[in-house]
Protein backbone atom coordinates (compact mmCIF):
# COMPACT_ATOMS: atom_id res chain seq x y z
CA UNK A 1 0.00 0.00 0.00
CA UNK A 2 0.99 3.37 -0.64
CA UNK A 3 -0.55 6.78 -0.69
CA UNK A 4 -3.48 7.89 -2.60
CA UNK A 5 -1.64 11.06 -4.46
CA UNK A 6 0.89 10.75 -7.02
CA UNK A 7 4.29 11.32 -5.18
CA UNK A 8 5.96 13.75 -7.73
CA UNK A 9 3.02 15.74 -7.92
CA UNK A 10 3.25 15.87 -4.07
CA UNK A 11 6.70 16.64 -4.04
CA UNK A 12 6.59 19.57 -6.85
CA UNK A 13 3.61 21.45 -5.41
CA UNK A 14 6.54 21.35 -1.94
CA UNK A 15 8.77 22.62 -4.18
CA UNK A 16 6.50 25.40 -5.75
CA UNK A 17 5.88 26.55 -1.85
CA UNK A 18 9.17 26.89 -0.58
CA UNK A 19 10.04 28.64 -4.01
CA UNK A 20 7.28 30.97 -3.54
CA UNK A 21 8.56 31.80 0.20
CA UNK A 22 12.20 32.41 -1.52
CA UNK A 23 10.41 34.79 -3.84
CA UNK A 24 8.72 36.76 -0.86
CA UNK A 25 11.90 37.36 0.37
CA UNK A 26 13.59 38.42 -2.47
CA UNK A 27 15.93 35.80 -3.53
CA UNK A 28 14.29 35.23 -7.01
CA UNK A 29 12.87 37.39 -9.16
CA UNK A 30 8.99 37.16 -10.69
CA UNK A 31 10.36 35.52 -13.80
CA UNK A 32 12.54 32.35 -11.76
CA UNK A 33 9.43 32.30 -9.80
CA UNK A 34 7.45 31.15 -13.01
CA UNK A 35 10.25 29.14 -14.49
CA UNK A 36 10.32 27.32 -11.20
CA UNK A 37 6.58 26.65 -10.92
CA UNK A 38 6.54 25.64 -14.82
CA UNK A 39 9.35 23.25 -14.03
CA UNK A 40 7.97 22.02 -11.10
CA UNK A 41 4.25 21.34 -11.75
CA UNK A 42 1.67 19.79 -9.81
CA UNK A 43 -2.05 20.02 -11.23
CA UNK A 44 -3.76 19.70 -8.26
CA UNK A 45 -7.16 21.31 -6.92
CA UNK A 46 -5.38 22.97 -3.39
CA UNK A 47 -7.06 25.56 -2.82
CA UNK A 48 -6.25 28.36 0.15
CA UNK A 49 -6.95 27.37 3.69
CA UNK A 50 -10.12 29.77 3.78
CA UNK A 51 -11.20 27.93 1.04
CA UNK A 52 -10.55 24.92 2.34
CA UNK A 53 -12.23 25.35 5.35
CA UNK A 54 -15.54 26.44 3.13
CA UNK A 55 -15.24 23.22 1.38
CA UNK A 56 -15.23 20.79 4.46
CA UNK A 57 -18.41 22.51 5.76
CA UNK A 58 -19.62 22.29 2.91
CA UNK A 59 -18.80 18.76 1.79
CA UNK A 60 -20.08 17.58 5.61
CA UNK A 61 -23.54 19.26 4.79
CA UNK A 62 -24.02 17.72 1.86
CA UNK A 63 -22.25 13.68 3.11
CA UNK A 64 -25.55 14.46 5.78
CA UNK A 65 -28.12 14.46 3.34
CA UNK A 66 -26.50 11.45 2.11
CA UNK A 67 -26.18 9.87 4.89
CA UNK A 68 -30.16 11.30 5.86
CA UNK A 69 -31.25 9.11 3.42
CA UNK A 70 -29.25 6.23 4.08
CA UNK A 71 -30.88 5.94 7.35
CA UNK A 72 -34.36 5.94 6.44
CA UNK A 73 -33.32 3.14 3.97
CA UNK A 74 -32.24 0.87 7.17
CA UNK A 75 -34.25 2.66 10.12
CA UNK A 76 -36.38 -0.78 10.69
CA UNK A 77 -33.84 -3.21 10.00
CA UNK A 78 -32.01 -4.96 13.25
CA UNK A 79 -29.05 -3.73 14.72
CA UNK A 80 -26.52 -5.98 13.70
CA UNK A 81 -27.95 -5.02 10.31
CA UNK A 82 -27.18 -1.25 10.51
CA UNK A 83 -23.95 -1.90 11.92
CA UNK A 84 -23.00 -3.88 8.87
CA UNK A 85 -25.02 -1.54 6.75
CA UNK A 86 -22.71 1.14 8.29
CA UNK A 87 -18.92 -0.94 7.63
CA UNK A 88 -20.05 -1.08 3.75
CA UNK A 89 -21.56 3.04 3.66
CA UNK A 90 -18.09 3.73 4.95
CA UNK A 91 -15.83 1.07 2.95
CA UNK A 92 -18.06 2.61 -0.54
CA UNK A 93 -17.53 6.54 0.41
CA UNK A 94 -13.44 5.45 0.75
CA UNK A 95 -13.98 4.32 -2.49
CA UNK A 96 -15.54 7.79 -3.86
CA UNK A 97 -12.82 9.84 -2.36
CA UNK A 98 -10.24 7.98 -3.85
CA UNK A 99 -12.38 7.07 -7.37
CA UNK A 100 -14.06 10.72 -7.65
CA UNK A 101 -12.16 13.33 -5.87
CA UNK A 102 -8.39 12.22 -5.63
CA UNK A 103 -8.82 11.02 -9.39
CA UNK A 104 -9.95 14.28 -10.18
CA UNK A 105 -6.68 15.61 -8.09
CA UNK A 106 -8.24 17.16 -5.38
CA UNK A 107 -5.31 17.29 -2.53
CA UNK A 108 -5.91 18.15 0.73
CA UNK A 109 -9.17 20.24 -1.08
CA UNK A 110 -11.25 20.38 2.18
CA UNK A 111 -13.54 17.60 0.68
CA UNK A 112 -11.29 15.60 1.14
CA UNK A 113 -10.90 15.46 4.46
CA UNK A 114 -14.44 15.63 4.75
CA UNK A 115 -15.21 12.39 3.44
CA UNK A 116 -12.23 11.20 4.58
CA UNK A 117 -13.39 11.13 7.88
CA UNK A 118 -16.95 10.67 7.39
CA UNK A 119 -15.72 7.15 5.88
CA UNK A 120 -14.02 6.45 9.07
CA UNK A 121 -16.46 7.24 11.48
CA UNK A 122 -19.12 5.24 9.61
CA UNK A 123 -16.80 2.36 9.48
CA UNK A 124 -15.99 2.49 13.33
CA UNK A 125 -19.55 3.41 14.09
CA UNK A 126 -20.74 0.18 12.36
CA UNK A 127 -18.19 -2.51 13.70
CA UNK A 128 -18.39 -0.78 17.51
CA UNK A 129 -22.09 -1.70 16.68
CA UNK A 130 -21.69 -5.16 16.25
CA UNK A 131 -20.08 -5.46 19.82
CA UNK A 132 -22.82 -3.17 20.56
CA UNK A 133 -20.10 -0.85 22.04
CA UNK A 134 -19.25 -2.83 24.93
CA UNK A 135 -15.34 -4.54 23.98
CA UNK A 136 -13.54 -1.33 24.56
CA UNK A 137 -10.33 -3.26 23.46
CA UNK A 138 -11.77 -4.39 20.00
CA UNK A 139 -13.35 -0.50 19.17
CA UNK A 140 -9.71 0.82 20.00
CA UNK A 141 -7.64 -2.11 18.07
CA UNK A 142 -10.34 -0.95 15.39
CA UNK A 143 -9.77 2.58 15.53
CA UNK A 144 -5.79 2.31 15.75
CA UNK A 145 -6.33 0.27 11.88
CA UNK A 146 -8.47 2.77 10.66
CA UNK A 147 -7.12 5.80 11.88
CA UNK A 148 -3.29 4.55 11.25
CA UNK A 149 -4.81 3.75 7.28
CA UNK A 150 -6.45 6.65 7.07
CA UNK A 151 -2.94 8.48 7.91
CA UNK A 152 -0.77 6.44 6.09
CA UNK A 153 -2.92 6.49 2.76
CA UNK A 154 -4.36 9.89 2.96
CA UNK A 155 -0.88 11.74 4.45
CA UNK A 156 -3.88 13.36 6.76
CA UNK A 157 -2.17 14.78 10.33
CA UNK A 158 -5.73 14.69 12.23
CA UNK A 159 -5.50 11.07 11.89
CA UNK A 160 -1.80 10.67 12.73
CA UNK A 161 -2.42 12.50 15.69
CA UNK A 162 -5.53 10.29 16.52
CA UNK A 163 -3.68 7.36 15.76
CA UNK A 164 -1.45 7.78 18.22
CA UNK A 165 -3.60 8.93 20.62
CA UNK A 166 -5.21 5.82 20.39
CA UNK A 167 -2.56 3.34 20.31
CA UNK A 168 -1.91 5.50 23.76
CA UNK A 169 -5.28 4.57 25.28
CA UNK A 170 -4.92 0.98 24.09
CA UNK A 171 -1.69 0.03 25.50
CA UNK A 172 -3.17 1.83 28.99
CA UNK A 173 -6.83 -0.34 28.91
CA UNK A 174 -4.99 -3.48 27.88
CA UNK A 175 -2.39 -3.03 31.37
CA UNK A 176 -5.32 -1.53 33.01
CA UNK A 177 -7.53 -4.84 32.51
CA UNK A 178 -4.51 -6.99 33.87
CA UNK A 179 -5.08 -5.49 37.41
CA UNK A 180 -2.87 -5.81 40.07
CA UNK A 181 1.11 -4.83 39.43
CA UNK A 182 0.54 -4.35 35.75
CA UNK A 183 -1.53 -1.31 36.89
CA UNK A 184 0.92 0.21 38.83
CA UNK A 185 3.94 -0.05 35.73
CA UNK A 186 1.96 1.70 33.50
CA UNK A 187 3.56 4.94 33.44
CA UNK A 188 6.58 3.18 33.50
CA UNK A 189 5.57 1.08 30.49
CA UNK A 190 4.65 4.47 28.98
CA UNK A 191 8.17 5.69 29.15
CA UNK A 192 9.61 2.54 27.66
CA UNK A 193 7.60 1.85 24.90
CA UNK A 194 6.67 5.83 23.73
CA UNK A 195 10.84 6.07 24.05
CA UNK A 196 11.63 3.32 21.94
CA UNK A 197 8.68 4.80 19.32
CA UNK A 198 10.43 8.24 19.19
CA UNK A 199 13.67 6.20 18.21
CA UNK A 200 12.05 4.51 15.44
CA UNK A 201 10.39 7.57 14.36
CA UNK A 202 14.08 9.27 14.00
CA UNK A 203 15.31 6.51 12.17
CA UNK A 204 11.92 6.18 9.91
CA UNK A 205 12.82 10.19 9.35
CA UNK A 206 16.15 9.52 7.45
CA UNK A 207 14.88 6.91 5.14
CA UNK A 208 14.26 8.84 1.48
CA UNK A 209 11.38 6.55 0.95
CA UNK A 210 9.42 7.90 3.44
CA UNK A 211 10.20 11.58 2.83
CA UNK A 212 6.49 11.90 1.93
CA UNK A 213 5.07 10.92 5.50
CA UNK A 214 7.72 13.12 7.09
CA UNK A 215 4.76 15.65 8.92
CA UNK A 216 2.92 12.44 10.24
CA UNK A 217 6.23 11.05 11.72
CA UNK A 218 7.07 14.53 13.26
CA UNK A 219 3.57 14.31 14.74
CA UNK A 220 4.53 10.84 16.50
CA UNK A 221 7.44 12.30 17.65
CA UNK A 222 6.19 15.20 18.76
CA UNK A 223 3.31 13.06 20.90
CA UNK A 224 5.32 10.22 21.86
CA UNK A 225 7.62 13.24 23.63
CA UNK A 226 4.88 14.29 25.29
CA UNK A 227 3.32 10.83 26.78
CA UNK A 228 7.20 10.36 27.64
CA UNK A 229 6.76 12.98 30.02
CA UNK A 230 3.33 12.31 30.73
CA UNK A 231 4.37 8.90 32.10
CA UNK A 232 6.72 10.29 34.30
CA UNK A 233 4.52 13.18 35.88
CA UNK A 234 3.41 13.13 39.40
CA UNK A 235 -0.13 15.16 38.55
CA UNK A 236 -1.12 12.45 35.72
CA UNK A 237 0.29 9.50 37.71
CA UNK A 238 -1.27 10.58 41.18
CA UNK A 239 -4.81 11.92 39.76
CA UNK A 240 -5.33 8.85 37.38
CA UNK A 241 -4.57 6.58 40.12
CA UNK A 242 -7.17 7.87 42.24
CA UNK A 243 -9.39 8.31 39.82
CA UNK A 244 -9.05 4.66 37.87
CA UNK A 245 -6.96 2.61 40.32
CA UNK A 246 -9.32 3.53 43.49
CA UNK A 247 -6.09 4.52 45.16
CA UNK A 248 -7.00 6.18 48.37
CA UNK A 249 -4.60 8.85 49.46
CA UNK A 250 -4.35 9.31 53.56
CA UNK A 251 -2.93 12.51 55.32
CA UNK A 252 0.57 12.42 55.03
CA UNK A 253 0.91 9.68 52.77
CA UNK A 254 1.46 9.68 49.34
CA UNK A 255 1.63 7.77 45.77
CA UNK A 256 4.08 4.23 45.58
CA UNK A 257 7.19 5.67 43.32
CA UNK A 258 6.49 9.20 44.71
CA UNK A 259 10.35 10.11 45.10
CA UNK A 260 10.94 8.79 41.23
CA UNK A 261 7.93 10.92 39.14
CA UNK A 262 9.23 14.09 41.68
CA UNK A 263 12.30 13.74 40.29
CA UNK A 264 11.31 12.69 36.54
CA UNK A 265 8.55 15.77 36.75
CA UNK A 266 11.36 17.89 36.88
CA UNK A 267 14.12 16.07 34.55
CA UNK A 268 12.44 15.05 31.47
CA UNK A 269 11.76 19.27 30.91
CA UNK A 270 15.81 19.89 31.79
CA UNK A 271 16.61 17.08 29.61
CA UNK A 272 14.32 17.55 26.67
CA UNK A 273 15.31 21.02 26.81
CA UNK A 274 19.11 20.26 27.16
CA UNK A 275 19.18 18.15 23.78
CA UNK A 276 16.62 20.64 22.20
CA UNK A 277 19.56 23.46 22.36
CA UNK A 278 22.56 20.47 21.98
CA UNK A 279 21.04 18.73 18.56
CA UNK A 280 18.92 22.15 17.59
CA UNK A 281 15.92 20.08 17.28
CA UNK A 282 13.32 22.53 17.25
CA UNK A 283 10.87 19.45 18.34
CA UNK A 284 12.83 18.89 21.66
CA UNK A 285 12.84 23.02 22.11
CA UNK A 286 8.98 23.17 21.49
CA UNK A 287 7.95 20.36 23.62
CA UNK A 288 10.20 21.64 26.90
CA UNK A 289 8.47 24.67 26.60
CA UNK A 290 5.15 22.94 27.23
CA UNK A 291 6.05 20.57 29.72
CA UNK A 292 8.29 22.90 31.84
CA UNK A 293 5.05 25.13 32.04
CA UNK A 294 3.25 21.77 33.05
CA UNK A 295 5.41 21.04 35.91
CA UNK A 296 5.70 24.29 37.04
CA UNK A 297 1.70 23.88 37.41
CA UNK A 298 2.39 20.40 38.32
CA UNK A 299 4.16 21.90 41.90
CA UNK A 300 2.10 24.84 42.44
CA UNK A 301 -0.95 22.48 42.39
CA UNK A 302 0.35 20.28 45.50
CA UNK A 303 2.75 22.72 46.83
CA UNK A 304 1.09 26.13 46.96
CA UNK A 305 2.58 29.23 48.81
CA UNK A 306 -0.81 30.79 49.25
CA UNK A 307 -1.90 34.03 47.66
CA UNK A 308 -1.81 32.97 43.69
CA UNK A 309 -2.33 36.48 42.24
CA UNK A 310 1.12 36.59 43.83
CA UNK A 311 2.72 33.52 42.25
CA UNK A 312 1.39 34.36 39.39
CA UNK A 313 2.37 37.47 39.17
CA UNK A 314 6.45 36.75 40.54
CA UNK A 315 6.04 34.03 37.92
CA UNK A 316 5.39 36.29 35.04
CA UNK A 317 7.77 38.68 35.80
CA UNK A 318 10.32 35.87 36.18
CA UNK A 319 9.64 34.30 32.50
CA UNK A 320 9.41 38.05 30.58
CA UNK A 321 13.01 38.70 32.57
CA UNK A 322 14.06 35.18 30.98
CA UNK A 323 12.75 36.28 28.02
CA UNK A 324 14.56 39.36 27.55
CA UNK A 325 17.80 37.84 28.71
CA UNK A 326 17.74 35.01 26.02
CA UNK A 327 16.72 37.65 23.19
CA UNK A 328 19.64 39.35 24.00
CA UNK A 329 22.03 36.66 24.29
CA UNK A 330 20.68 35.52 20.99
CA UNK A 331 21.10 39.09 19.10
CA UNK A 332 24.05 37.51 18.10
CA UNK A 333 24.02 34.04 16.93
CA UNK A 334 25.25 31.57 19.64
CA UNK A 335 25.73 27.72 19.13
CA UNK A 336 23.81 27.33 16.01
CA UNK A 337 20.36 29.85 17.34
CA UNK A 338 19.33 33.09 16.59
CA UNK A 339 16.31 35.54 17.92
CA UNK A 340 16.76 36.69 14.19
CA UNK A 341 14.78 35.60 10.88
CA UNK A 342 16.19 32.18 9.89
CA UNK A 343 15.22 31.98 6.21
CA UNK A 344 16.94 35.01 5.43
CA UNK A 345 20.08 34.01 6.85
CA UNK A 346 20.26 30.42 5.48
CA UNK A 347 20.67 31.52 1.97
CA UNK A 348 22.58 34.51 2.63
CA UNK A 349 25.92 33.17 2.03
CA UNK A 350 25.41 31.99 -1.75
CA UNK A 351 23.42 33.54 -5.32
CA UNK A 352 20.28 31.85 -4.87
CA UNK A 353 19.36 33.28 -7.83
CA UNK A 354 22.31 31.47 -9.96
CA UNK A 355 20.90 28.43 -8.16
CA UNK A 356 17.42 28.59 -9.40
CA UNK A 357 18.52 29.37 -12.82
CA UNK A 358 20.51 26.36 -13.09
CA UNK A 359 18.27 24.04 -11.18
CA UNK A 360 15.23 25.28 -13.68
CA UNK A 361 16.75 26.48 -16.97
CA UNK A 362 19.83 24.10 -17.23
CA UNK A 363 22.31 26.67 -16.79
CA UNK A 364 25.69 26.07 -14.86
CA UNK A 365 26.19 25.04 -11.09
CA UNK A 366 27.45 27.82 -9.55
CA UNK A 367 30.53 27.56 -6.74
CA UNK A 368 28.64 27.54 -3.70
CA UNK A 369 29.20 25.58 -0.06
CA UNK A 370 28.07 22.15 -0.78
CA UNK A 371 26.90 21.97 2.91
CA UNK A 372 24.65 24.52 2.88
CA UNK A 373 23.28 23.46 -0.05
CA UNK A 374 19.02 22.29 -0.18
CA UNK A 375 18.79 18.30 -0.27
CA UNK A 376 16.18 16.20 -1.36
CA UNK A 377 13.98 17.69 1.26
CA UNK A 378 11.65 16.66 3.92
CA UNK A 379 8.13 17.19 3.28
CA UNK A 380 4.56 15.98 3.33
CA UNK A 381 1.29 17.19 2.11
CA UNK A 382 1.63 20.38 0.46
CA UNK A 383 4.05 21.97 2.88
CA UNK A 384 8.25 21.50 3.16
CA UNK A 385 10.36 21.35 6.03
CA UNK A 386 13.42 24.11 6.83
CA UNK A 387 16.11 21.15 5.62
CA UNK A 388 13.88 21.43 1.81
Amino acid sequence: MTSAYNDIWVYNLAVAKEAKKWWKHGYVEQDQLTAIQHSYQAPFYHPNFTIRILLFIAALFASSGITGFFTLLVADTGRDFISFACIVYGAASFFILEKLFISKNHFKSGVTEAILYHSCGFVIGGIGGLSDFNNVHGILFVCLIVFSFAAFRYLDLLCTIAATLVAAGFLFFEFYSLGGIFQQIIPFVFIIVFTALYFIVKSLQKRGVLKLWYNNLLIVESISLLLIYAGGNYFVVRELSVAMLGLTIQEGKDIPFAFIFYTLTVLIPIAYLYFGVKNKDIVFLRVSLLVVAFSAFTFKYYFSLGHPEITLTIAGIILIGIAIGVMHHLKTPRYGFTRENLLSEKWGSMNVQAFMISQTMGGNQPGVDQSSMPGGGSFSGGGSTNDF
